[in-house]
This record gives C-alpha cells, structure tokens and sequence, in this order.
C-alpha cells in the first residue's frame, strides 16, 4: 500500500506484459535459436515482476475487503490461487529453458513454450478474475 493506494493494480501490469512476451519469444526461438537469450531475459525479469505483484495482492485484498462491497473473500481466493499457477507454470517453463542451455536440445526449448502457452491461458484467467472483482458490478 501507498498511503491507502494498494500498489497492486500498478504492479500486475509489468508481468502480463513481460510474460505474455516472453512466451512470443519462446516461439520465436523455435525458429530462430538466438533468441533464446532474449527470451531468458524476459521471462526472468517477468517472474520477479510477477513474485512483486503476488506479494502486492495482500494489500489489495484489504482494499477491497474494506472499500468493495461486491467482492467476495472466495473470489480474491480464486484470484489469488490462479495468480500463484501462473507464477508455478512460468518458473518450470524457465527450468527447461534453461535445461536446454544445458544440453542444447531443441526439446527442451519447445517444453519451455508448451508450459508458457499454459502459463499464458492462467495469467489470462487470473487476470479475468482480477478484472471482475474491480469492474464487476
């Protein structure tokens, strides 16, 4: 919180677009494999982004508890678990992307956009979750 301005509205934006960008990457890597490193960069700094928001979400929970009427304690639940399996996909797609530096096979390279693909469909859904809370009447 920021006075009594939850932070994490600010904040959920950096990995959306940073993850969701990474998982581009990833496909563009497919193709051509110097991206990977681009791509590496993203989805690190796209999970720190990530971790920041998560741990932001307290705060806007007791926002919300207290200044949204229709919110429900279930529904930040929901959220917030939904925000976690983002968070859970994108870290195993960074573990085999970082498996194929390791051995250099383009196997683990696809695993990484497999998992990132789903990482992508959470992070929307969790998003979709947010958005209803907030603009849900």
């Amino acid at each position: 919180m920021l006075g009594n301005v939850p932070l994490h509205p600010l904040l959920v934006h950096a990995p959306i677009a940073l993850l969701l960008f990474a998982t581009i990457l990833l496909l563009i890597s497919l193709k051509w494999t110097h991206f990977k490193l681009f791509a590496l960069f993203t989805l690190v700094v796209g999970l720190i982004s990530g971790v920041a928001a998560y741990l932001s979400g307290d705060g806007a929970e007791e926002y919300a508890e207290a200044n949204l009427s229709s919110v429900t304690h279930a529904a930040i639940e929901n959220h917030e678990h939904f925000a976690l399996f983002s968070l859970v996909a994108f870290g195993v797609s960074l573990l085999f992307l970082l498996l194929g530096y390791r051995s250099n096979k383009k196997m683990f390279l696809l695993l990484s956009f497999v998992v990132a693909i789903v990482g992508s469909g959470l992070l929307a859904y969790t998003g979709h979750l947010g958005g209803q809370m907030v603009y849900a009447k």
